[in-house]
């Protein structure tokens, strides 16, 4: 049974949606609503999509679709998803899905009583990079994780001033808007923070903040520190997230990374879970997408060597560099996690799993760090 999906806002990322579903066998986009005409009917010869609609409205209430993707700006997501989940019908969410917390709640009890399915495009969970990491997390591999930072160097030359993104009434700020990925990576690699505290920093010259500092203290010790900047030129924009155990140091670069740079004090057994199970899995859990290995030696350490750290004792046989690396360019990799997630939601929609891997659950926790971030100002 082919799933068919209609499309609310085409801007950009509307086009991305498109191209990645476009030899999906199990979703096909037979409609798409914009109150830009003239978008809309570009949009429907680009992708030969069936029917358009100049209102969410008419689409939502079309019978033939059984989801409804929204790729609006974010103060029009929890709206229109209200209305889809009153309509009957499934829906996928841009990020942030709503701009407080409380109105995404309202999403989840919605879909709940209706029993529908919902999901968010948190791409971040579907990057074998951050898999990998995650079993880390999970295995206690290298010991307890014990900081995390983010370093987010944006760019803005896709942003005048009137840009809907420097509102906050439509956008929420950048905490809401963007930074939503990040807190849902960090909730699902070592759990939500006990609390969080943040700073906005405006444009000189400016109504509007460009760059917001944060940090946010999570159980066990763990404390993560973010910083969002909004200032750069595409061609020279860069993101850092490097997590930190207490036997190892991993880094991806990139906004959407390709490569994971782990450097770790090891033994033979942690070795072959990196070289072993953990590749494999990776390998496979974006399809389409392969990862590579290469590693190499920093240091040998003599036979029974023991080393101590945060009052701890431990073993290590060997200093050692692991650099997995995806097979595709980000672009690629960009489109695959977007599909990845469509299909997910698909998957659960025809029954064949309980609920998509990323909630609207997962949605109001990352938002209620962003509410941390936003209202515990220093």
């Amino acid at each position: 049974m082919k799933i068919n999906a209609g499309i609310v806002g085409l801007g950009w990322f509307a086009g991305m949606i498109l191209e990645s579903l476009q030899d999906a066998k199990e979703i096909c986009v037979t409609a798409a609503a914009d109150i830009d005409k003239k978008k809309a009917e570009e949009f429907k010869q680009r992708f030969n999509v069936a029917k358009i609609y100049d209102n969410a409205d008419d689409l939502i209430n079309d019978p033939d679709t059984d989801i409804i993707i929204i790729s609006t700006p974010p103060f029009m997501h929890a709206h229109l998803a209200r209305k889809a989940l009153l309509a009957g019908k499934h829906v996928f969410l841009e990020k942030p899905g709503a701009l407080k917390p409380e109105d995404m709640q309202e999403l989840v009890d919605l879909a709940r009583k209706k029993n529908l399915q919902a999901s968010i495009d948190f791409v971040m969970r579907r990057n074998p990079m951050y898999l990998i990491q995650k079993r880390l997390c999970e295995k206690g591999t290298f010991g307890l994780p014990e900081r995390a930072y983010l370093e987010n160097y944006a760019h803005d030359d896709t942003l005048p001033p009137q840009h809907w993104f420097w509102d906050y009434e439509k956008s929420g700020g950048i905490w809401v808007e963007h930074g939503v990925h990040f807190f849902d990576l960090v909730n699902w690699l070592i759990g939500p923070p006990l609390g969080a505290r943040g700073s906005k920093y405006g444009r000189e010259g400016y109504n509007f903040v460009d760059r917001v500092t944060g940090v946010a203290f999570h159980p066990k010790g763990a404390v993560v520190s973010y910083y969002h900047g909004f200032t750069k030129p595409e061609a020279f924009e860069n993101t850092i997230f490097s997590l930190i155990f207490e036997r190892a140091y991993t880094k991806t670069e990139g906004w959407i990374p390709i490569t994971l740079a782990v450097d770790a004090m090891v033994t033979p057994e942690t070795d072959e879970f990196l070289t072993g199970d953990i590749l494999d899995e990776a390998r496979t859990f974006l399809p389409g997408i392969d990862v590579r290995l290469e590693k190499r030696e920093l240091k040998k350490f003599p036979e029974g060597s023991v080393f101590q750290g945060r009052g701890k004792r431990f073993e290590s046989t060997a200093r050692m560099e692991y650099v997995f690396r995806l097979d595709r360019d980000r672009w690629e990799v960009y489109r695959a996690c977007v599909r990845q997630g469509i299909l997910d939601l698909v998957h659960a929609v025809k029954g064949q799993k309980p609920e998509p891997d990323v909630t609207l659950e997962d949605a109001k926790r990352a938002l209620d760090v962003a509410k941390m971030m936003e209202t515990a100002v220093s």
